[in-house]
This record gives structure tokens, sequence and C-alpha cells, in this order.
């Protein structure tokens, strides 16, 4: 079941007091990774990966106590490897869709499901990946959308009318994880066609 932010408190000081000496942890530490990990599901194991990663960054910086700031980075590392997890187990096709969202973000201002889904064909070709209809990958960036490995708002263009911009969360550490994939196609010469604005 999940727990309150209190119960949380509680279960990490009885912890505490087993794995840090005295005056090691700044007060407001345990109510904080309580606190985070009470807004998501309450889950006891998340609230002490929280407060474990803390202590190994304080400890990697050589700093004596671990700090409200520790558990600040410890919430990105630990989101940041949440999510380059998922991307490492996504089918190839979802692998080639965040690729063009990625090239797109890096090259486009404001990058449109159309734009993604031009990319997207140009890296099929490239590594000879069978390409999915415009409709399927619409329906793998909603997908992504879903796991929070991006961002898809719909927008209005007015007479032309709406479209979904796409942003990615955390774009190189994840592009770095798609160039590490052996089944990724080879994209070292790869330049993305011209944007055409209609506005």
């Amino acid at each position: 079941p999940p727990y309150s932010a209190d119960e949380l408190c509680d279960i990490l000081g009885e912890r505490a007091k087993i794995a840090f000496e005295d005056g090691t942890l700044e007060e407001n530490v345990i109510p904080l990774c309580a606190a985070l990990a009470a807004q998501e599901h309450g889950d006891a194991r998340r609230a002490l990966d929280l407060l474990r990663v803390s202590a190994e960054i304080a400890e990697r910086n050589g700093e004596k106590k671990v700090t409200e700031k520790h558990v600040r980075m410890a919430e990105n590392k630990i989101e940041l490897d949440r999510v380059k997890e998922i991307v490492r187990t996504l089918p190839i096709q979802s692998k080639i869709v965040l690729m063009a969202v990625i090239i797109g973000e890096e090259n486009y201002e404001g990058l449109t499901t159309g734009e993604v889904y031009n990319i997207y064909k140009d890296l099929c070709r490239i590594g000879g990946v069978n390409i999915l209809t415009q409709r399927r990958v619409a329906d793998l960036i909603s997908e992504l959308d879903m796991l929070g490995i991006i961002n898809a708002r719909v927008v209005s263009k007015g007479r032309y009318g709406r479209t979904r911009e796409i942003e990615i969360s955390a774009p190189m550490k994840i592009k770095e994880v798609l160039e590490k994939d052996e089944a990724m196609p080879n994209l070292k010469n790869y330049k993305p066609p011209l944007q055409s604005k209609l506005l």
C-alpha cells in the first residue's frame, strides 16, 4: 500500500539511524525524500533510493553532510536512469521515432508530427527498416508521451488546422543511449530536410 509522507519519514528515520552517523544528514533531507516519494505513489523503495543516491552524490563530491541539494540531484539522476532504462527496452520502431524527434529538435523550431514523420522515413530507409504509416507513428509518439520521454502538445495553426508540437526531456542522454544501440541505423552523415514553415 502507498505510504504517507509522515510514514515514509518514520521508515527513513529508522534506516538513517543504522546507516548514517549523527549529524551526517541535514534535518530537512529525510522530510524532503519522504515528500518526493509520497508524491509518487508513496513508495518506500523510492524514498530509500533517494536517500541512498543523495548520500552517494555527497560522498562522491567529498562532502561531509548530505543536503537538500544532494536530494534534488539524486531525484534528477534517478529519473534520468529510469528514462534511459525505458529507452533501452523500447522496440526498434519507437527508438527510430525517438531519434527522429531528437534530430528534429536539434534542427527545427517548433517540431510537428509531420516533420518527425519525414525524418523517421529517412532513418528507416537508411537502416533498411519497414516504414510505418503516419497514423501508426503518431500512435508511437503518443506512447512516448505517456512514458514521459517526450512532451507532445496540441497547438492550433489557424486555418491550417491543429498539430502536435513535440519536445523531448533530456535529449543528449537519450541520444547517447540510442547511438550505442546496435540495431539503430548509422546516422553519422544524416542531415534532415530543411524545415518549411507554412506560417
